[in-house]
């Protein structure tokens, strides 16, 4: 009898631990701000503020410089393996020498899509950009925060608009 009262206080112990990190977790409220670099000569100016509170999530970007009227899809980016960095590729990650870096060639660095931050066609007459949204999200979707990117794409080479160019990228670093 003592064995299973030892065994279920310790049970007990684990699971308050259990709840009162979760609860910790979901409260606690993270913001980061970013300056992104501008991507294959694209010449843009662009910085992020990025705020998670429990499930809600804010994020304001502004950014000048991008092709005025055309769309330009931003996500923020990151991996599964809570220890990888997503990080901004330079322009030794155009691998196939085409002078540009691709999605293809930018995702090992800064991972994959884990949140889109639609609607993606904001962008003014002057090539400017001001974006302000909240979403409620899944916080283990998109944490840890200074482990996360956003990327911007749109851009014009040779003549044609690619829209899912990468254009700048910032890591997100955590205000303390």
């Amino acid at each position: 009898m003592n064995y299973l009262t030892s065994y279920q206080t310790r049970l007990l112990a684990v699971l308050g631990v259990l709840c009162v990190t979760s609860a910790g977790v979901a409260a606690a409220e993270q913001e980061a701000e970013i300056l992104l670099t501008p991507l294959n000569d694209s010449g843009i100016w662009a910085k992020a503020a990025v705020k998670l509170t429990g499930r809600q999530l804010t994020l304001h970007i502004e950014a000048s410089g991008l092709e005025p009227n055309k769309p330009h899809p931003q996500h923020i980016h990151g991996f599964d393996d809570p220890a990888k960095n997503a990080v901004c590729p330079g322009s030794a990650a155009d691998t196939d020498g085409d002078g540009v870096v691709s999605v293809q060639e930018g995702a090992p660095f800064y991972g994959p899509i884990l949140l889109p931050l639609p609607p993606f066609n904001l962008v003014d007459a002057d090539g400017n950009l001001s974006y302000e949204v909240s979403f409620t999200v899944d916080p283990a979707s998109v944490q840890p925060l200074h482990k996360r990117a956003i990327v911007m794409h749109g851009l014009t080479v040779n003549g044609t608009y690619i829209p899912s160019l990468p254009i700048a990228c910032g890591a997100l670093v955590i205000n303390k």
